[in-house]
């Protein structure tokens, strides 16, 4: 029943993602950074640190680019780059119990990073808001899938929810709030000018 109803949400989320996407066109430029920007978080994400034993870990920044290109172009843009880099994840090797847990894990999570720009940008702790918005929910977002699926790997007479908070937290949620700092401190108004979209 769990599947069917994460399946129907993930269409419904999907759907919603596409309907926004029509109104807005992506011109050559915004096309190119939106690889490029999926394709750096790719090569963060390869540089792991911490690499945990039923995957995730800590890596070097690896939300970084896709928040960054949200806050960048908006959230379109945030949202493709965060799919693309789902996606890209799947090269350096994957596990998938469900199709829903895949798209839990491989795309809406890290969809949920196009997010940052949710609160606005023209003020920092707008944008340190939105970025803690979408960490958050992309953190949330595989805390469901570790406890739904991968529930089994709990230690005998642990909650699986509580295990799989701390299991994400202490991986993707300590990268993603290392992240939110290096936002923080970025100059995004000449990174802006410096793209001039």
């Amino acid at each position: 029943m769990i599947n069917y109803i994460i399946l129907i949400v993930s269409a419904l989320l999907l759907g919603l993602y596409i309907w926004d996407l029509r109104g807005n066109k992506f011109n050559t430029k915004l096309i190119v950074l939106v690889g490029i920007f999926s394709g750096i978080s790719y090569v963060l994400y390869v540089i792991q640190f911490i690499k945990y034993p039923q995957g995730g870990g800590i890596s070097l920044f690896s939300m970084l680019p896709v928040m960054l290109l949200s806050l960048l172009c908006g959230r379109q843009a945030g949202l493709t780059a965060g799919m693309i880099f789902g996606l890209l994840k799947i090269l350096n090797g994957f596990f998938v119990v469900h199709p829903a847990q895949f798209l839990l894990d491989y795309i809406l999570s890290t969809m949920a990073l196009g997010l940052a720009r949710t609160f606005g940008t023209d003020k920092k702790h707008k944008v340190i808001l939105g970025c803690l918005f979408a960490v958050s929910l992309g953190v949330f977002i595989n805390i469901v899938s570790g406890a739904v699926y991968f529930g089994e790997y709990a230690p005998e007479g642990m909650n699986v929810w509580w295990y799989s908070f701390i299991y994400n937290f202490s991986s993707a949620g300590v990268e993603g709030i290392l992240t939110v700092i290096v936002v923080a401190v970025l100059p995004l108004n000449k990174f802006r000018k410096m793209i001039k979209l």
